[in-house]
C-alpha cells in the first residue's frame, strides 16, 4: 500500500470525525426508534466508529482502498436478538429505512450442503436512502455506507467463543475437534429454532386463554375486582337478572368498592384470589338474587342499579355464612341496612 494513500485516507478520517459522530448518534436514534415502535425485544444493540488502528490493518491488508468512504465499515453497528425470526423481521424494518448496498447472509442454516460448524449472522451494508438524505439534518451522510450485523444472542455467544478458541479456519484444527464443534454448533441452531417455537407457542396459547381465566389466576385486589366484573360471566347473568326483575337500568359507581373497603374485607374473610371470589359466588347465585331482591323491592322507579354493590352484598352473605347474625357491627359505615340470614335464605316474592 502506498504511504501516501494510507496518510491520506487517514486524515481524511480525522477530518470526518465530527460526521463520524454525528452519524453514530442518529443512527442509534432511527434504529433503537424502529425496534421500540415493533415492540421487537432484544438483546443488546452496540455501535462503534473504527479507531485509528484497526483502519490501518484494514488499509494495509486490503491494498484496495483510495478514499476514505471506499471503507464501509468505519461506522458499524450490531444487532444482538433474542429470537432467530427477529433477524428477518429486523432485517425488513431496516429495508423500509435504508438503501441496502450489500446483503450478506452467513447463516449457515440458510445453505442447503452445510454441513460445518462456524460463523452464524446477517451482515448488511446500508446508506441513507434519498428520502432522509433531502432532510436537511441527514444530508452530509450522502457518501457514506456503514454496516449493520444482526445475529441471535445464541450466535453472538458463539462468535465470542469461536474467536477465544484462536483458530483461522476449520482446516487448521484436526478432524476430530471439528466434529465436536460441528455438533456444538447444530446444537446452538436447534436452540435458537426451539427457542422461537417456543414463544410462538406459549403466544399461541396466551391468545387460546379467555381472559377471564387469567383473571380469575391473579391476586385479589381493586384492579382484578373492577376487572372480573367486566369480564365473568356469573356478574353479567347476576347484573341482567337484577335489571330485569326490577326493571332497572345500571349505573356503575366503582367508588363503592374503595369507599367500603371491599377488598380489604374479602381479605378479612380470607378470600385471597379471583378463582377463590368466583367459586363463592357462583355457589351463592341464589342467594345474592334473594338479598337483591330485599334490598331493591323499595326502590324508587327510575332509580338505577349500581352492580359493584353485588360484591358488596357478596362479603355480607360470607359473614352471615359464617354465622356472623348482625354484620352491621362489623362493618362500620355501611351505606344501607342489612337483612336477617333468614331473609336471605328464604329471598322475598
Amino acid at each position: 500500500m502506498d504511504k501516501r494513500i494510507e496518510d491520506h485516507i487517514i486524515q481524511q478520517y480525522y477530518d470526518n470525525q465530527n460526521l463520524y459522530r454525528s452519524l453514530k448518534h442518529d443512527i442509534t436514534d432511527i434504529i433503537e426508534n424502529i425496534i421500540t415502535k415493533n415492540n421487537i425485544k432484544i438483546s443488546n444493540f452496540a455501535i462503534r466508529i473504527k479507531t485509528e488502528d484497526a483502519l490501518r490493518r484494514k488499509i494495509c491488508l486490503k491494498h484496495k482502498y483510495k478514499d476514505v468512504n471506499d471503507i464501509t465499515d468505519i461506522v458499524a453497528c450490531r444487532i444482538i436478538t433474542l429470537f432467530e425470526s427477529d433477524i428477518d423481521v429486523i432485517y425488513k424494518l431496516i429495508k423500509q429505512n435504508f438503501d441496502i448496498v450489500e446483503y450478506n447472509d452467513k447463516r449457515k442454516k440458510n445453505y442447503d450442503d452445510r454441513i460445518d460448524f462456524g460463523y452464524n449472522s446477517l451482515h448488511l451494508l446500508v446508506k441513507y436512502n434519498e428520502a432522509r438524505l433531502n432532510m436537511i439534518e441527514y444530508s452530509d451522510y450522502r457518501h457514506i455506507v456503514f454496516e449493520i450485523q444482526i445475529r441471535t444472542i445464541l450466535q453472538h455467544s458463539w462468535a465470542e467463543v469461536e474467536h477465544g478458541l484462536g483458530y483461522k479456519s476449520q482446516y487448521e484444527i484436526p478432524k476430530d475437534i471439528r466434529r465436536r464443534l460441528t455438533r456444538l454448533s447444530a446444537t446452538l441452531e436447534i436452540l435458537d429454532e426451539e427457542f422461537v417455537n417456543i414463544r410462538d407457542d406459549i403466544e399461541e396459547y396466551n391468545r387460546g386463554i379467555d381472559h377471564i381465566e387469567k383473571v380469575l389466576k391473579t391476586d385479589l385486589n381493586y384492579n382484578s375486582l373492577m376487572t372480573y366484573y367486566h369480564d365473568s360471566p356469573i356478574m353479567s347473568e347476576l347484573t341482567q337478572i337484577i335489571c330485569e326483575q326490577f326493571n332497572i337500568s345500571v349505573k356503575e359507581e366503582p367508588y363503592i368498592i374503595s369507599e367500603l373497603r371491599v377488598v380489604k374485607r374479602f381479605h378479612n374473610l380470607g378470600y385471597m384470589y379471583v378463582h377463590e371470589l368466583d367459586e363463592f359466588i357462583i355457589e351463592n347465585r341464589d342467594n345474592i338474587v334473594n338479598f337483591a331482591q330485599s334490598k331493591l323491592r323499595f326502590l324508587e322507579k327510575n332509580k338505577y342499579f349500581n352492580p359493584y354493590d353485588i360484591f358488596v352484598w357478596v362479603s355480607l352473605i360470607m359473614l352471615l355464612n359464617q354465622g356472623v347474625d348482625d354484620p352491621e357491627n362489623i362493618i362500620s359505615n355501611e351505606m344501607f341496612s342489612i337483612p336477617n340470614k333468614n331473609e336471605v335464605d328464604k329471598g322475598i316474592n
